[in-house]
């Protein structure tokens, strides 16, 4: 009994069942351990750092502590358990992952700056601004009710997904467009990388035009699949060299099997993918 107790406070799936004073005792398991590591590791030379990362740590996952502390005030104000599926509504879920964003800014900002990169954790903290917005505000669109076609229940549009994809775009156009020498191209990277993650962040707008259903879940992995790709075409042709690098290519006997492992895992990958999608069509 005590066992299954204290599991419970360890991975509280179910906060409800929690007091508060368990939900306390599950943020200070998860806290003061690391803070008194990092107060002895603090005692080294440069152990210091080891505070601002405990410090950084709280500020990251301060929204779930935060969550679990007023979990039946959030209750009242939104709908946090969902009708149709195990977990929470959309409208939360993109609102509980939104907040996750001024941390994760703090974070790449302050340690870019420990580093002497302060300009490059600015550059990473930009690609969190548009997908955290879109995923806060656009509760009209991230809904439970994107999920009812009919008598049948979808996929929706599914905020985690949308928003990876708007994040994953814009650390990898905004970092390559800080590493290019020239002006010109460096701004029009960032401009294409702009337009890409709204569009990440924008199903329902392409939903509108495009000839599958996005809120279907082959139509979404679609969707996502083809932004990604269309996005790393056009990086390719901006930056000049392909996105992979093909060069200097290793022509030993172990480089050509290495090679034939990985483009055949993707081709099978890629083949699966396709009937998966064909398959969910039918």
């Amino acid at each position: 009994m005590v066992n299954s107790r204290l599991l419970k406070i360890l991975f509280p799936i179910d906060i409800k069942s929690l007091t508060i004073r368990e939900r306390i005792y599950h943020i200070l398991i998860f806290t003061v351990p690391l803070l008194l590591f990092a107060i002895v590791m603090a005692t080294t030379p440069s152990g210091w750092f080891t505070i601002v990362l405990w410090a950084l740590y709280v500020v990251l996952f301060a929204p779930w502590w935060y969550c679990m502390l007023t979990y039946e005030k959030l209750e009242k104000k939104y709908k946090l358990d969902s009708d149709i599926r195990f977990g929470n509504t959309y409208e939360f879920f993109s609102k509980f992952l939104a907040s996750f964003a001024p941390g994760i800014m703090l974070a790449a900002i302050t340690i870019s700056y420990i580093m002497d990169e302060v300009f490059l954790g600015f550059v990473i903290s930009f690609a969190f601004i548009i997908p955290s917005l879109a995923l806060y505000f656009r509760d009209d669109v991230f809904n439970d009710e994107s999920c009812i076609e009919g008598d049948d229940i979808i996929l929706g549009y599914t905020p985690a997904w949308y928003g990876l994809l708007s994040v994953a775009i814009g650390l990898f156009g905004y970092i390559n467009a800080f590493k290019l020498n020239n002006p010109t191209l460096a701004i029009s990277l960032i401009i294409v990388t702009l337009i890409f993650q709204i569009l990440a962040i924008a199903p329902d707008k392409l939903n509108k035009v495009l000839f599958f259903e996005v809120r279907r879940i082959s139509g979404c992995l679609l969707l996502l699949f083809s932004l990604g790709a269309i996005f790393l075409l056009i990086c390719s042709m901006i930056i000049g060299h392909p996105v992979i690098n093909l060069n200097n290519i290793d022509l030993s006997f172990e480089g050509i099997v290495r090679k034939a492992l990985t483009w055949g895992t993707g081709i099978i990958i890629a083949i699966l993918f396709i009937r998966k999608i064909k398959s969910m069509n039918k």
